[in-house]
């Protein structure tokens, strides 16, 4: 265990002789278990996280770091937890993934199938022009993407509303929907939990979170983009916009 203690320092950028005992470092210690560190010095010998910086995001199955790697650029890293409280939720939508075989038992094994889901999602969904974090690297339980941000992260879309134009939420609609319709027509997927929580005001918006993204195969697909209609048109609906009829678009896209 004192190796992994030296890592995780080494990794966090912490003096362990100075730091052991602090706050932050129990904090972390208790957040990375032992598949945690161990796959973040993998990652670490092979120059693809040099050092984590801070917290972009935290959540019920993962939180979201700051880092560089061992040429200075900097990454966001997300790592999922190997024991989360989430466990009915990710067996349910990776049963219903036809892309997905054998589903393990052991639910440290069934967040390894999660995290390498949500990277071929990101893969799947650059290829057809929609714009998300471009995925460098996976393993178990971590995911390397590429940080959207300056110095500090990009701000998502609900944490800026205040500051924006009924303008820029026009064109905030068109970029969505076209998202939304890209990404069935063109990629036979859905994003399924599309709001103004997962897109990030940058130079050009960027749509994050493709864990619980699919394919138009899956039986689950419909009721997805339902839900990302009504997200979408609902909430830029509040912001004045001339938003789509929601019965009619998911009619349109669909056939039904």
């Amino acid at each position: 265990m004192e190796r992994f203690d030296r890592e995780i320092a080494e990794i966090l950028g912490l003096d362990e002789r100075r730091e052991k005992d602090s706050e932050l470092f129990k904090v972390f210690s208790e957040v990375f278990d032992k598949t945690t560190v161990e796959t973040l010095s993998y990652f670490h010998r092979r120059g693809k996280i040099e050092q984590l910086l801070g917290v972009i995001s935290t959540g019920k199955e993962a939180n979201v770091f700051a880092g560089v790697d061992s040429k200075g650029n900097k990454i966001a890293v997300k790592i999922y937890r190997t024991y989360t409280t989430e466990f009915r939720r990710i067996w349910e939508y990776l049963a219903a993934d036809p892309r997905v075989g054998y589903l393990p038992k052991d639910i440290r094994k069934l967040v390894f199938v999660w995290t390498r889901r949500e990277f071929k999602n990101l893969q799947r969904a650059m290829k057809y022009a929609v714009r998300a974090p471009e995925p460098i690297a996976f393993r178990n339980n971590i995911l390397i993407m590429e940080f959207i941000g300056d110095e500090v992260p990009a701000p998502r879309l609900k944490d800026v509303e205040k500051v924006l134009e009924r303008r820029d939420f026009e064109e905030l609609y068109e970029f969505s929907m076209s998202a939304i319709e890209r990404l069935w027509k063109r990629g036979d997927m859905v994003h399924g939990d599309l709001s103004e929580y997962n897109i990030l005001i940058w130079e050009k918006p960027v749509i994050i979170d493709w864990s619980q993204a699919t394919v138009k195969r899956n039986r689950m697909s419909l009721t997805l983009l339902y839900r990302d209609l009504r997200n979408i048109i609902n909430y830029f609906g509040r912001k004045g916009v001339a938003v789509d009829d929601l019965e009619e678009k998911f009619k349109e896209l669909t056939g039904d």
